[in-house]
């Protein structure tokens, strides 16, 4: 089975943005790209994302200020 060098550095979520966690990944040529892992369609990325921003005490963005308005 071969071996993927790609990593995550980071992830997060928009303001606003409910079920999507945001990632970014690099790349084995040190390249970076942006994804994203939907609650509903990748349930097992989600959740393996969630947990570990939960484990280091991540809260999530600041609410939408004109969600209020919608």
């Amino acid at each position: 089975m071969p071996h993927l060098q790609t990593k995550i550095v980071r992830a997060y979520r928009q303001t606003g943005e409910t079920g999507r966690i945001h990632y970014i990944v690099e790349r084995s040529d040190g390249t970076e790209r942006r994804l994203y892992a939907d609650r509903d369609t990748n349930p097992a990325l989600y959740r393996l994302l969630d947990e570990e921003l939960q484990a280091q005490g991540y809260t999530g963005p600041k609410a939408d200020p004109q969600a209020a308005d919608r």
